[in-house]
């Protein structure tokens, strides 16, 4: 879920995270400030994802992105906000494990354009 009624297909080689965190940055720039929810939630969410992609963060900041993404999603006056929550949700429910990867490798993330992609394995194995 993108978010606003579009959608991306990636290939095995692209970062989930990367691609949560350029939507994060969209988003925030996007909010105009007038509620709470989205004009902190949005800047919180680009800088943790931003930390996690550039391998300085945390498991625990996984669980705080969820939670940020749940205190946003309907406690804003427009729907940029629900927007903004939705990736982030979807990202984290269907691939918590390159989040994870991410912060367990913080170095070889940033030597490489894609996490675990253990669905992967088999193209990479019959190549």
């Amino acid at each position: 879920m993108m978010g606003s009624g579009g959608f991306i297909v990636f290939d095995e080689d692209q970062c989930v995270v990367r691609h949560t965190m350029t939507l994060a940055h969209f988003y925030n720039h996007e909010s105009c400030g007038q509620c709470s929810p989205c004009r902190e939630g949005t800047g919180w969410m680009y800088k943790i994802l931003k930390s996690i992609e550039y391998g300085k963060g945390k498991m625990s900041d996984i669980d705080l992105l969820w939670d940020i993404q749940r205190k946003i999603e309907g406690n804003t006056i427009c729907p940029l906000g629900d927007a903004a929550a939705w990736p982030v949700a979807a990202a984290i429910r269907h691939f918590r494990d390159e989040f994870e990867w991410h912060v367990n490798n913080p170095e070889e993330c940033q030597k490489r354009n894609f996490g675990l992609a253990h669905y992967a394995d088999e193209l990479v194995a019959n190549a």
